[in-house]
Order: C-alpha cells, then sequence, then structure tokens
C-alpha cells in the first residue's frame, strides 16, 4: 500500500512539473559586437592617462527570457543577461509581475527600476553622449536604487487627451550591490541607508513628451540626504526627434570636521540632443553634455576643492541591414576629467563598432 502511495504521488509530482513547464515560455538570444577605439588627448599633466591610443575589443551579452500566465491574467516573466564585459557576470536581471490594470510590479535584481530608466532621456542613436567621454552625473542617476530593489509602474491614465504615468522605486540598501536571495547587507555606519525614486510622464498625441524623477537616498552617518532630480521634454515630428534634460545631485552634507560641510561634491547639467532617421536603415545624431562640478571647502588642513565645467560634443552615425549594425561616434570633450585648470586635458575619441544580433 505504501508502495502505491509513493507512486502516487510521484506521478502527481510529474503531472505538475510538466503542466508548470508548458506554461512557460523560454528563449535566449544575444547580441555581439567588435569594436575599434581611438583617442587622443590635447593636454596631458603630469599624472593622466596619457596621451591617448587605440584598442580593438569583443563585447557579448546572452539574454534570457520567459514568461507565463497565472490563472488570474497575471503574468510573470524573467529576465537576465550575462556580459562578458562585466566578467560573465549578471549585468541585468529582474523579475516582473503584470496586473493587467493594476499596473506592474519588478523585482529588480540588477536594474530595470523607474529612475534608473530616464538616466538619458534626449534621443540618442544607438550610444549616448557621455559612453566615451569618461560618463557622467547623468548617467548615475537612479544607479543607487537600481539593485535589490522593488518598483511599481503604473499603467498609462488618459487625462484631458493627455497620457499620464508614474513609477516608484525602493531600496532598503540603496548604493550596494544586489544580494543572494538569502544574504542581507551590511551597510556600515558610514553607509547609505533606504532609497527612493519616482518617476513621473505626460505625453500627447502630438508627439510631446515631458517627464521628471527624483531619487533620495537616506544619509546614514551624514548630516543630510542625498538627492538627484532630473527633468526632460521630447518633441518628435516624422523622422526627427528632439530633446532638453537637466540634472542636479546633491551629495548631502559630509561627516568630516569643522569647515567641511561637503565631503563629496555636488553635480549640475543640461543635455541636448537631436537624432534624425534618414531611411529605414540609416540614422544620425547629434548631442551636447554640459556638466558642473560643485566646490568642496576645505579645513585648516585640507585645501578647498573649486568648481570645475566638462563639455561633452558627440555625433553619432548608424547604419543597420538585417542584424547587423555599424555604428561611428566620434566625441570630443573638454577637461575630460574635470580636473583643475591646470590639469584639464581634452579628449578626442572615434568609437566604431559593428554589432550582430542572434
Amino acid at each position: 500500500m505504501n508502495n502505491l502511495k509513493k507512486i502516487g504521488l510521484t506521478a502527481l509530482a510529474g503531472s505538475l512539473v510538466a503542466v508548470s513547464a508548458n506554461a512557460i515560455e523560454m528563449s535566449v538570444s544575444g547580441a555581439t559586437s567588435v569594436s575599434y577605439t581611438s583617442a587622443s588627448t590635447a593636454t596631458a599633466a603630469a599624472g593622466s592617462q596619457g596621451p591617448g591610443g587605440q584598442a580593438i575589443g569583443v563585447d557579448t551579452t546572452i539574454m534570457f527570457n520567459g514568461s507565463g500566465e497565472l490563472e488570474n491574467g497575471f503574468t510573470v516573466s524573467s529576465y537576465a543577461a550575462l556580459d562578458d564585459g562585466r566578467a560573465n557576470t549578471l549585468s541585468s536581471s529582474q523579475l516582473t509581475l503584470g496586473m493587467g490594470s493594476l499596473g506592474t510590479v519588478v523585482f529588480a535584481q540588477q536594474f530595470g527600476t523607474a529612475a534608473n530608466g530616464i538616466d538619458h532621456m534626449v534621443p540618442r542613436v544607438k550610444e549616448e553622449a557621455f559612453d566615451q567621454a569618461g560618463g557622467s552625473a547623468l548617467q548615475n542617476f537612479g544607479r543607487a536604487t537600481a539593485e535589490g530593489a522593488v518598483t511599481y509602474k503604473s499603467p498609462s491614465f488618459d487625462m484631458a487627451g493627455l497620457s499620464l504615468s508614474f513609477g516608484l522605486d525602493y531600496d532598503p540598501a540603496a548604493g550596494n550591490a544586489s544580494d543572494d536571495h538569502d544574504a542581507v547587507t551590511d551597510k556600515g555606519a558610514g553607509g547609505a541607508g533606504s532609497g527612493i525614486g519616482q518617476v513621473v510622464k505626460i505625453s500627447s498625441d502630438m508627439g510631446l513628451t515631458i517627464g521628471a524623477g527624483r531619487e533620495v537616498i537616506s544619509g546614514q552617518g551624514k548630516a543630510g540626504d542625498k538627492e538627484n532630480i532630473t527633468g526632460y521634454v521630447l518633441y518628435t515630428m516624422g523622422p526627427v526627434s528632439v530633446g532638453y534634460q537637466q540634472y542636479y545631485l546633491d551629495n548631502g552634507n559630509g561627516a568630516g570636521g569643522a569647515g567641511n560641510t561637503k565631503s563629496s561634491p555636488d553635480y549640475d547639467g543640461d543635455a541636448m540632443s537631436i537624432a534624425f532617421n534618414v531611411n529605414d536603415n540609416l540614422s544620425l545624431g547629434y548631442g551636447e553634455i554640459n556638466e558642473t562640478k560643485g566646490t568642496v571647502a576645505g579645513t585648516l588642513a585640507v585645501a578647498s576643492t573649486p568648481a570645475t565645467d566638462r563639455d561633452i560634443k558627440s555625433f553619432t552615425a548608424a547604419y543597420s541591414a538585417g542584424g547587423m549594425a555599424l555604428t561611428i561616434q566620434q566625441t570630443d570633450t573638454d577637461n575630460y576629467a574635470l580636473a583643475a585648470a591646470a590639469s584639464a586635458r581634452n579628449v578626442e575619441n572615434t568609437h566604431i563598432t559593428l554589432a550582430f544580433a542572434f
């Protein structure tokens, strides 16, 4: 009798596994690219990265997608990407619960949050202007709350002919790398606390979109919270798209001694760009980013750091045919490292990429 029970339970377990497997659709896709980069430096002070150079690189990403539907009509999907540019580790990973008219909940192990999704909203052709310019504070918008976070994304609401949507992020350990499913981050006395991200977007059928976002990280071990704010305007008419975005990063009050109220500088800047789809295969784009690194007050023992500016100008041309894309990006950056005038260096960067999707 006991043997019959075991057989019955085994058969039931097998049928449940079969049903679950049939309810889930799995797919694997990928992309690989080879690139040539050439950089030259107009001025190079002692201790800088040198006058420039050339490099050839290959980057491959493999993406895994799984999705299924629950009995109540909700959908569940899982996404994970492996990137050899990150030592074959996860470059993106999310579990998404779609609730129809109730919106979407994203459990973000790596990226996929609402705030991090608007870190560069001006039009681009393949690459952002800051890609070959040493990064930007704009690039880091929403970054601190993009790992080990939960996100709610609302559906779109119609209001007076406009479409309105919003998103909310919560990260209990902002600024820390994502944990395993059963691990806990030790924030430490000087680490960041929890983080909240908020975004809102309004768009019309006339091609105009307006959006804004805010990220706040509690200042555990500091006298003030860290706050990241951005706002953008986009307009698309036929094959042409133009956009403008402003951003401001307040790094909060530091925990240093008297007279040193800032342990990290604030940043502010703006970005603008235009993109033109010449035809189904060829696209052209131009973008600029102007960024200021704020002053850090000094102490009796440490000299103050003056404000510095960086200007990025980037032109991109991309041609695609089938699963192949050729991209050429020319970027000129004044004061690449946001250094003081005596150490400033200007960098010209040419980046050519041939990419294939499979």
